[in-house]
């Protein structure tokens, strides 16, 4: 599994693809958690967000988006093969 993290809401998602499997987990950090609204996307690995980053902006992410504590985060980031910081 990778854990890639997103922190640019201006992702392009047709790149990122490139690199996901269906294993694979996309963390939405700071801005890039504005995306948990978006119900145009489709998103190609599973999508998580970081709680704080949520709380701060004051958003309800949708349904389909796993919210993580930091602690969590630490716990997938030890347990990924591969951790990759998406800037795209």
């Amino acid at each position: 599994m990778k854990l890639i993290s997103v922190i640019n809401p201006s992702v392009s998602l047709s790149e990122l693809s490139l690199i996901c499997q269906p294993q694979d987990i996309i963390l939405l950090r700071q801005d890039a958690v504005y995306l948990c609204l978006r119900t145009d996307l489709s998103w190609p690995s599973q999508l998580y967000a970081l709680d704080v980053d949520i709380q701060v902006r004051q958003i309800k992410p949708l349904a389909a988006v796993t919210v993580i504590s930091a602690q969590r985060w630490v716990e997938l980031s030890i347990s990924a093969e591969q951790n990759v910081l998406w800037q795209n």
